[in-house]
């Protein structure tokens, strides 16, 4: 008797790992990172505008960190008791709000003498944001979702679609990830039951809000994939890194002449800036053509910038930096879509299903 074969599984569909990534996380964390921004930048407006008052009169004072506490515990008792994607906004936004409230008061945390205006506080917030946008990109981005992610994501999907109804965008995704489990070998008939479970979930129509960011989404497409964007912001990082490694020299030269010593914070803001002056310059060098490695060194250049001389910038000018970190992250996103557009032209990209 002749034995039909066993069909072989990928070697990634038979693994049973203990975390599973959600598809959506990603964009969450920024979104959490974003919203505890905005309320560091809010709450510091109200408290100058309004004189710096204090909840809890002449014994007790009740710091905005409490309150940023009971946002991130309000965030973790809705996702622990709740399904589906509503509760998770809702999580997002309490735990950003409660995230930018305590991460205001990191001056009182760091210093003896609880001092909230304590200067480098602010570079700290910004080293603690930008560690967690590194973190997010890289359990995100370091590996592809595995074909056990794609079955979990597809069937979490389709749960919420069952009662909530699936937008067009949302069904799409769900069977590319399916898709993806099936040519790994995933075991057909729990490929079968997520599409029977698909496709029971009822249409639900595009609301505004994604009407409106797909179009914002086409008109950006637009403005920042063409090569007039991309000479825009290289010449911009190029200047922007120039100014700044001149104003450096010219600090420390007054330093020195004045017998105050060096100062970390110049010398720091100088070594950025340096290393952004001379990739951004040789890149524009050699930026026509349609290369790529011009493009990823700009790339590097505005990294460089967000990562290390934006630090240095923080501690010696506060929030006057942050007109710096939006030169640097315009700039960083018109390279990357650039880089992706010029990948896919010569077929170095993946291919979108």
């Amino acid at each position: 008797m002749v034995t039909a074969p066993v069909p072989t599984q990928h070697p990634s569909s038979t693994r049973n790992p203990r975390l599973l990534r959600d598809a959506q996380a990603g964009a969450l964390v920024e979104a959490f990172a974003v919203i505890g921004i905005l309320t560091i930048l809010v709450t510091r407006a109200y408290l100058y505008a309004t004189g710096f008052p204090q909840i809890g009169g002449a014994t007790l004072h009740i710091a905005h960190a409490l309150w940023g506490g009971l946002g991130m515990v309000v965030a973790l008792v809705v996702v622990f008791s709740f399904l589906g994607a509503l509760p998770r906004m809702v999580a997002v936004v309490a735990g950003g709000i409660g995230f930018g409230l305590f991460l205001d008061e990191v001056g009182k945390f760091v210093t003896q003498t609880n001092d909230y205006f304590f200067q480098p506080a602010v570079a700290i917030m910004y080293v603690v944001v930008v560690a967690l946008l590194l973190v997010n990109r890289w359990i995100h981005d370091a590996r592809q979702q595995t074909t056990a992610e794609d079955l979990v994501n597809a069937a979490s999907t389709a749960a919420d679609g069952l009662v909530r109804g699936l937008t067009p965008h949302r069904q799409a995704q769900a069977r590319r990830q399916l898709r993806r489990a099936a040519a790994s070998g995933v075991d057909p008939a729990a490929i079968a039951s997520v599409e029977d479970l698909l496709s029971r979930c009822a249409p639900r129509r595009t609301g505004r809000l994604d009407t409106v960011a797909t179009w914002l989404g086409e008109r950006l497409s637009r403005v920042f994939d063409g090569t007039r964007a991309l000479w825009i912001a290289a010449i911009a990082l190029a200047l922007f890194s120039t100014a700044g490694l001149v104003n450096a020299v010219v600090t420390l030269s007054e330093d020195l002449e004045g017998g105050t010593g060096t100062d970390i914070t110049t010398i720091g803001q100088m070594c950025g800036s340096t290393v952004a002056f001379v990739l951004c310059w040789v890149a524009i060098a050699r930026l026509r053509g349609g290369r790529i490695w011009p493009v990823r060194m700009l790339r590097v250049a505005a990294l460089v910038t967000i990562l290390l001389t934006e630090v240095f910038n923080f501690v010696a000018e506060e929030f006057g930096a942050l007109i710096n970190v939006a030169v640097g992250l315009s700039a960083l996103v018109v390279f990357s879509r650039r880089i992706a557009v010029l990948e896919r032209a010569e077929g170095r990209g993946e291919l979108s299903e």
